[in-house]
């Protein structure tokens, strides 16, 4: 079969973003999709593309090799693709998840980003250039996320390695790179601290003060919302997404609750922002709080991770002079 557009402007070579060897699960139960998909993609001579007709076969795969990203179509016979993309990723937590429909609707963009989903595509594919496009944000965000923790862990061996050889830093440096080396590997054992800020839902400050998450209720015009460590608004809300634009210059973190007869224009909307898009409701009580303390314990380990990275630069520098 051949592939209606032409893919190859620019060369299979550019834009790769640190994805060499990257490997992609494409699920679908039509064989023109798997087909498309596995032309389409074999082209990037830096992809390997393993192929699955059913969620069962694609469980059965994902348990025995890594793959760097799954597409998946969202209705397969047997398990469905919101359901393989949440068994897939409690099986390999880093993978990216990219789904396919037929018909956007809010029911199938909320399922899909409550179960881990980045991404979605529209079947039939309008223009080839897009799926390609997807699946190299997704290996891009993938690569991010590793990168950040292997930087971490380089700084925090580091860091032990250097007091452990001792030399001739002073008392000073020494004390504050053994504190912040406490405080880092303590970040990650410890429940996240952070204030989070809820704007008129009421639901959602319940649920996740019933979690123990230090939330308070403000006003969309609070001075308050700056200083927050995540924000938490609602579709339907009047002019969330004119809070959601003035907040992205804040450091807080954005999680946009879509319930169940939230608009689509809005859930893309969300996307565009790059929001957290979490399915609220009675299906998914805990879904809204443990989103919220994931973001916390990233938050948390990234200060720890800069604050240690800091006590390891002044550390070498105290070196440097002889421990003056």
């Amino acid at each position: 079969m051949d592939l209606p557009f032409e893919t190859d402007e620019g060369g299979a070579g550019e834009g790769r973003g640190g994805t060499l060897a990257s490997t992609v699960l494409v699920v679908d139960d039509e064989p023109v999709v798997r087909d498309v998909c596995a032309r389409l993609l074999a082209r990037e001579s830096d992809l390997v593309v393993s192929l699955a007709e059913d969620a069962e076969q694609a469980l059965e795969m994902l348990r025995g090799q890594r793959f760097d990203v799954l597409i998946t179509d969202k209705n397969l016979p047997g398990m469905g693709g919101v359901e393989l993309i949440a068994e897939a990723r409690a099986l390999q937590p880093s993978l990216e998840a990219v789904m396919i429909t037929g018909y956007s609707s809010s029911e199938s963009v909320i399922a899909a980003f409550a179960a881990g989903a980045s991404d979605y595509i529209l079947k039939p594919f309008e223009d080839l250039r897009l799926v390609r496009a997807k699946v190299r944000a997704a290996l891009e965000r993938r690569a991010g996320r590793i990168k950040g923790r292997e930087q971490a862990r380089r700084v925090a061996r580091e860091a032990a390695e250097l007091l452990q050889a001792g030399g001739q830093a002073s008392a000073a440096a020494r004390q504050q790179m053994e504190a912040q080396l406490r405080a880092y590997e303590l970040a990650s054992r410890v429940a996240p601290g952070g204030q989070v800020a809820v704007v008129g839902s009421a639901a959602a400050l319940r649920a996740l003060l019933d979690e123990g998450l230090e939330a308070v209720p403000l006003p969309p015009d609070s001075p308050a919302l700056l200083g927050a460590a995540v924000v938490v608004l609602e579709t339907g809300a009047p002019g969330w997404w004119e809070i959601a634009e003035r907040l992205q210059s804040a450091s807080s973190d954005l999680v946009l609750l879509a319930g169940p007869n939230a608009d689509l224009a809005d859930l893309l909307d969300a996307i565009t922002l790059r929001l957290e898009l979490v399915g609220f409701g009675s299906s998914s009580p805990r879904a809204l709080p443990e989103r919220v303390r994931t973001l916390l314990m990233r938050r948390n380990l990234q200060r720890a991770q800069s604050n240690l990275a800091s006590a390891l630069t002044a550390f070498r520098e105290s070196l440097g002079s002889g421990g003056r």
